[in-house]
């Protein structure tokens, strides 16, 4: 177990002592939103697992999101979240369900998320049940927001999309519809585009040299035909040589 945080004479832990996350779905899910929300928020804190506590001088008021987004800080680096620190209200967590933790995130820590923390969006997803609950705090409580007719749906404070893929992933996408790659995606799409600029290079390459090959045999065509004029004005002063020793005007003929 790390060694605790200490603020204010009080010992925060930095870990409850449960795995990161229930199954490797689970995990990925954790490590690849959190990675997502970074790219979709570049110049705000996003963590994923961390724990958060709530109750200020009370280490035992503690709760661990697997995905967590505050704009009102930069990114940086934290062992444990302060909720009661200044600019640490969050925007949105959430939550990747499971058989074992469905009461837990539907009951418990959607009432500390709700009553306590007043954290503006709470997002469920069960990557095995394949649901996605999106909720949004409207007077004081959460109220479900309905999908969109393409499935998606918008978080209009952060204005972004959310959606279920295919193999139950989740996927943000930015107010213009286009889908936030996640670095992986990224790096690949940057190795496909430079693999298209080098076959684009080498083909540009093969027709310059087609190119300088034509102009070649042009040349040579055209030294051909030079030559051949010249062979054909030699032969025609020869024949008038001929006929004038034969005394014989080339002009009458």
């Amino acid at each position: 177990m790390l060694a605790p945080y200490k603020n204010n004479d009080i010992f925060y832990p930095e870990s409850d002592g449960k795995p990161m996350a229930e199954t490797d779905v689970h995990r990925n899910l954790l490590l690849g939103m959190v990675d997502m929300l970074q790219r979709a928020f570049p110049e705000a804190y996003v963590s994923g697992n961390i724990c958060l506590y709530y109750e200020q001088g009370n280490p035992q008021k503690m709760i661990s999101p697997d995905s967590l987004l505050c704009r009102s800080q930069p990114p940086h680096q934290k062992r444990v979240y302060l909720a009661w620190e200044t600019n640490a209200q969050l925007d949105m967590v959430m939550e990747f369900s499971s058989f074992s933790t469905k009461r837990m995130d539907h009951h418990k820590k959607k009432q500390i998320y709700e009553n306590i923390l007043k954290v503006p969006y709470y997002v469920i997803f069960d990557p095995h049940m394949t649901y996605l609950n999106v909720f949004q705090l409207k007077n004081e409580s959460y109220q479900l927001i309905e999908s969109e007719e393409d499935g998606r749906y918008f978080l209009e404070d952060l204005q972004i999309y959310l959606a279920i893929e295919q193999h139950n992933q989740l996927r943000l996408f930015n107010i213009d519809g286009i889908p936030v790659l996640s670095t992986a995606e990224w790096a690949s799409l940057e190795t496909l585009r430079a693999e298209q600029e080098a076959q684009r290079a080498e083909q540009e390459a093969q027709r310059a040299e087609q190119e300088a090959q034509r102009a070649e045999q042009e040349a040579q065509r055209a030294e051909q035909e030079a030559q051949r004029a010249d062979a054909a004005l030699s032969e025609i002063e020869r024949l008038k040589a001929l006929l004038s020793s034969a005394g014989i005007d080339s002009r009458a003929i």
